[in-house]
């Protein structure tokens, strides 16, 4: 058990809890749970932003390892998050797609489309 008595190492410890709700909120699709964890992350990475030392280097190495970890879930369900959403979103509002130019972009087809109009 890593000792959490370094302020420095229990902020992190808490961004990686954060960042762990966070993948599980993607994974249940809980926009509830993302939109809560999103000032706490905030001010997380705020606290971690300012600190200027840390007394257990190895202990805060350990985090790290299980922060990135914790991150790279929370990318990888995001990216799946998004591409649900966004899907559902056009079904439900028929609202066009648009890059990152701001230009449309034709939603990409493969093999049979059918379009629902409700």
């Amino acid at each position: 058990m890593i000792e959490e008595s370094d302020p420095i190492i229990h902020t992190a410890v808490r961004l990686c809890e954060t960042l762990e709700r966070i993948g599980d909120a993607l994974v249940a699709l809980d926009a509830d749970t993302l939109l809560e964890t999103e000032e706490t992350l905030r001010q997380l990475l705020a606290m971690l932003a300012a600190a200027t030392s840390v007394h257990d280097k190895p202990a805060l190495a350990a985090v790290v390892r299980r922060s990135i970890e914790a991150l790279t879930r929370c990318r990888r369900l995001g990216a799946s998050f998004s591409a649900i959403a966004g899907t559902r979103l056009r079904m439900r509002t028929g609202l066009e797609t648009y890059g990152r130019d701001g230009g449309y972009v034709e939603p990409a087809v493969s093999g049979s489309a059918v379009k629902v109009i409700t």
